[in-house]
């Protein structure tokens, strides 16, 4: 049986894809250990859902100063080197399966003695990710971060590593057709996709907010005006006169460079009635604030990460029944129209999203069909137990 080595350099137990994918690879049958960080709050060895964990005591701001000059000081990377080899001896791992493109170099020279197989996972298109960081363009990390180096460090990086672990064919195939030396069999796709055990478990609450007999709208996840919610927000006030009672229901925490930003624009005296706001609220209420509201959003602005991959909440949107309106970035406005369960905006564009909110306000009848349709391509295909065949099929062919 395979000794499967997971490394993540976070707390882990809060990041979804991780624990769905360790999750999927216990049950069946193989042995998972994993290597991630401590900040304080967990211990550093204990066992979840049949796995190994292992956590790294440090500090989160360390880590971050680490991270942060690791372009010029690689600190972080030997950091990691050294801990992922001790990991790899003190549980006789077969093969490694690393997160995030950053990842890949430490693994690598971990893995060369002794040789082991090691795979990456992409959780996104690092290059272009990290050019939307706003803080990266701060004092003092602008002098030490070229964020225009990671588009060479990532042909290098994908060199490195045996298989490539993505989000969708959409960003497999762009990377197939920029580098010359990768493949479709160098590939494994694996969305966002959720563990439908778990959401389906979580006991409803019809009673969590008061819809005043008005439309409510719901997006959940980081605020920021990479991830469309300024466009969001500017539709309200077109649609102020159009819709009664029209509420827009926020879950997340604002990006912390765009706070002072943010809590103007919600303050704001034509739309502040409108916007109901809250920066946390735990996973197992998330199904009672998506049955509650009546059309889902996804209105991230379109850009190279963006089309990398499908957000959880797409799917978790799809999974209770709810239309959803996404922009259109290739992943998602491909199972949208696929799966006719929403409707697609043209990104950034306030007016055309507005359209899309009328014509699915205007009809009661599409908005009930689209969410029937998007619940069912969730319980057939868009979960961790039918897209995570293709994990499994990887490490049991090794």
């Amino acid at each position: 049986m395979q000794n499967i080595g997971i490394v993540v350099d976070n707390e882990f137990n809060h990041d979804v894809r991780v624990v769905n994918e360790c999750r999927i690879l216990a049950e069946n049958g193989l042995n998972v250990f994993i290597l991630c960080f401590n900040y304080g709050k967990y211990n550093n060895q204990e066992t979840i859902f049949g796995c190994e964990v292992s956590r790294i005591p440090i500090s989160r701001k360390i880590r971050n100063i680490l991270f942060a000059f690791n372009n010029s000081i690689e600190l972080y990377n030997l950091f990691w080197k050294y801990h992922i080899k001790r990991f790899i001896k003190k549980f006789n791992i077969d093969v490694l399966h690393v997160h995030d493109l950053y990842m890949s170099k430490p693994a690598f020279y971990a893995t060369k003695k002794p040789a082991i197989h090691f795979n990456l996972d992409l959780h996104e298109n690092y290059p272009a990710a990290v050019k939307g960081y706003k803080w990266m363009y701060k004092l003092p990390f602008r002098y030490f971060i070229n964020a225009s180096k990671w588009e060479k460090l990532e042909q290098k990086y994908l060199n490195y590593t045996e298989k490539i672990i993505v989000l969708s064919e959409t960003f497999r195939d762009n990377l197939i057709n920029k580098y010359s030396f990768l493949n479709q069999e160098k590939f494994v796709v694996y969305p966002n996709v959720p563990d439908l055990d778990e959401l389906t478990g979580y006991k409803i609450d019809n009673s969590i907010l008061s819809k005043n007999n008005g439309l409510i709208l719901f997006y959940f996840g980081v605020i920021s005006e990479r991830r469309g919610i300024y466009t969001v927000i500017n539709s309200l006030k077109d649609l102020k006169s159009k819709i009664p009672n029209l509420k827009l229901l926020l879950i997340g925490p604002a990006d912390k460079a765009e706070q002072n930003t943010f809590n103007e624009t919600i303050n704001d005296p034509e739309i502040k009635d409108m916007i109901i706001y809250y920066p946390w609220k735990d996973i197992s209420l998330l199904p009672s604030y998506i049955k509650i509201s009546d059309i889902c959003l996804s209105p991230i602005i379109k850009n190279d990460q963006h089309e990398s991959g499908v957000a959880n909440k797409i799917f978790q949107y799809m999974l209770f029944e709810k239309p959803l309106i996404v922009s259109n970035c290739k992943p998602q406005e491909k199972i949208i129209n696929e799966e006719n369960c929403g409707l697609v905006f043209k990104s950034n564009n306030s007016n055309d999203l507005s359209e899309k909110i009328l014509q699915l306000y205007d009809d009661e009848d599409l908005r009930k069909k689209m969410g029937v349709n998007g619940r069912n391509a969730v319980e057939k295909k868009y979960n961790t137990q039918i897209a995570g065949k293709n994990l499994v099929n990887l490490y049991t062919k090794i």
